[in-house]
């Protein structure tokens, strides 16, 4: 029997699943982001109708992550919904859906989950980095997510030179899914995911390889970046990029470890977790607890 809905809204697609009491979840479905009314409040009632349509008749609550900047289950930042909102998320479709519902972003989300059922359950410190449509981190340490005020870990405008367009980028758009658009873009003038540009890249196409060894070198900056400031004992890839893992995790792991003093070294690992975000909001309140 399923006993909750999970919901995760990032920047393509909002994914939905059911989680059950022995903490498994099961894929539901998924509807493009672009279907909402984006930039304006408007999104959440449009999210609260889809969430209507969506949910099993015996779910007793909802977990719902989202990729922006929240304060105990207040939309602070959000591009979806208009920019700097304030916007009560949490209460407000508590209201709609009259149901118990949970909010928080889903990088800290998925380092919850990491802690309590993934790479961080012998309790060393861990940094987990998502990488997905956009990029963030996660700091698990002492039992408790980092949070700072509310936003932390949120490296997405870190900048960075790409020599090889003669220009400053982020990293959110440099090493995540749009990136990795963007970046192929510029090279060979023409629009593809990042899914297409991995595959062309085990075909060894110039463009695509090229796009990845930038994806691959600015990664491997990113992780030490994250050793320098945090100094985890792991930092875990997870995201929807992990399952090309194979094509750039060496080349990134190279990166990482030239000009990193080794003391500063973390282990590399690509997370086990499917649907993190929605299993770190929800799944029991054992991991709750962990916040």
């Amino acid at each position: 029997m399923s006993v909750s809905l999970g919901v995760d809204i990032g920047g393509t697609k909002i994914q939905f699943c059911t989680i059950d009491a022995e903490l498994r979840a099961t894929p539901l479905g998924m509807t493009p982001t672009a279907l909402m009314r984006r930039g304006t409040t408007a999104f959440a009632s449009d999210l609260a109708a889809l969430i209507r349509t969506m949910c099993p008749p015996d779910v007793q609550r909802i977990g719902l992550t989202l990729n922006g900047i929240l304060d105990r289950g207040d939309v602070v930042y959000s591009s979806l919904m208009g920019g700097r909102v304030g916007f009560p998320l949490q209460p407000f479709l508590r209201e709609k859906l009259g149901l118990p519902v949970f909010v928080d972003d889903d990088i800290h989300a998925m380092a919850i989950a990491e802690a309590a059922l993934g790479a961080g359950r012998d309790g060393a410190p861990f940094a987990m980095l998502n990488l997905g449509t956009g990029i963030g981190v996660g700091v698990f340490e002492d039992g408790r997510v980092l949070r700072g005020a509310y936003a932390a870990g949120l490296i997405s405008e870190q900048t960075v030179y790409v020599e090889e367009l003669g220009a400053y980028r982020s990293l959110d758009r440099t090493v995540c899914g749009r990136g990795l658009r963007e970046v192929y873009a510029e090279i060979a003038g023409e629009i593809a995911d990042g899914v297409t540009i991995f595959e062309r890249a085990r075909t060894s196409e110039p463009a695509a390889l090229q796009t990845v060894a930038i994806f691959c070198r600015y990664l491997g900056e990113a992780m030490q970046m994250i050793s320098r400031f945090y100094h985890p004992a792991r930092i875990v890839l997870n995201g929807s990029i992990k399952r090309s893992a194979d094509v750039f995790l060496e080349p990134a792991l190279q990166r990482y470890h030239s000009g990193l003093e080794p003391s500063f070294r973390a282990e590399i690992i690509v997370s086990e977790l499917e649907h993190a975000a929605e299993l770190g909001t929800l799944a029991g309140r054992e991991l709750r607890d962990l916040q």
